[in-house]
């Protein structure tokens, strides 16, 4: 017995369109007309593409064009399928819009926070130091006018030491004054020798440029840069990590890899593990993507760019 040819489902999409445009074309009105909003609506809620709406556009106005009881004058077509089409891709105009602006206010947000933090590092690192200092200062008096104290008065200094380290080691944490002072390239290379000497894991720094960049793409390079070189330090067990810098015409890209474990990325990235969220966030806050490639047993690299003309 022979086997028929299994045809695919028909879009439904395909003919509530072409009913909804040749009903608008030959009657016009703002009820048929909003047929295609609801109609933008629901693809964009089904996740289908602007591509894909003018396909089943194209087809429609293929279909009504050759039918008969079609208008006569094609002008009269061509206008209405336009004003019923913009109307269609309305709601993915709007959803567009709307993620603009939230990309502005995100941006906003992060310049915002990154005042407060820089704030709160010039404070731990200035007014917390002056204060230590005064400290000592009343200390070494105490230890003259009491000399049996002195050994104690010694161990106070001592701790107060640590904690000036500690302040200081919090400031550069929070918000690198190199960063602020020399730029985005030096706070990177500050970064690396500071996590290969607390690691012994070598890494090497390689950047074709080396001007200064607007503060908020600094800000949002040394950030992401901060988090994948973290990452590869605590999670690789990496014999190395390479970080590679250049650009490409309008826009900065950045590599950071390491020889290590590895990881699965797809359940990284719904766990939002790794701090990828927060990455993929601020990248994207100024018109960047993030680009993750890994696989136990075979390292990671980890690639973002960002425009450098915003």
């Amino acid at each position: 017995m022979g086997m028929s040819a299994i045809r695919p489902k028909p879009d439904l999409l395909d003919s509530d369109y072409r009913e909804a445009l040749a009903a608008y074309v030959a009657y016009g009105g703002e009820a048929l007309l909003a047929r295609g909003y609801e109609l933008g609506r629901k693809a964009l809620a089904d996740g289908r593409s602007i591509p894909e709406l003018v396909g089943v556009h194209s087809r429609a106005l293929r279909t009504l064009a050759s039918d008969d009881r079609g208008p006569r004058e094609p002008g009269l077509l061509i206008d209405s399928a336009e004003t019923f089409l913009a109307e269609t891709l309305s709601p993915f105009e709007m959803t567009h819009r709307g993620y603009r602006d939230s990309l502005i206010a995100w941006r906003h947000i992060n310049e915002m926070l990154e005042q407060e933090v820089r704030r709160i590092a010039h404070a731990l690192h200035d007014d917390s130091g002056q204060l230590l200092v005064s400290v000592h200062l009343q200390l070494a008096a105490l230890a003259r006018e009491i000399p049996a104290a002195a050994p104690k008065i010694q161990e106070c200094q001592q701790v107060l030491d640590q904690a000036e380290q500690q302040l200081r080691h919090l400031s550069h944490e929070l918000r690198p004054m190199v960063l602020d002072d020399l730029g985005w390239l030096a706070a990177i290379e500050f970064l690396a020798a500071a996590v290969s000497g607390r690691t012994r894991i070598p890494v090497d720094v390689r950047s074709s440029i080396t001007q200064r960049l607007p503060a908020p793409v600094e800000t949002a390079l040394y950030r992401v840069v901060q988090e994948a070189l973290t990452n590869a330090a605590r999670h690789s067990k990496a014999s190395r990590i390479g970080i590679e810098i250049d650009q490409e015409l309008d826009s900065l890209r950045c590599l950071i890899s390491d020889d290590g474990v590895g990881f699965e990325v797809e359940s990284c990235v719904r766990r939002g593990g790794l701090g990828l969220r927060g990455m993929r966030e601020r990248l994207g806050a100024l018109g960047g993507t993030l680009h993750i490639v890994s696989a136990p047993g075979q390292g990671a690299q980890i690639r973002f760019n960002l425009p450098l003309g915003r």
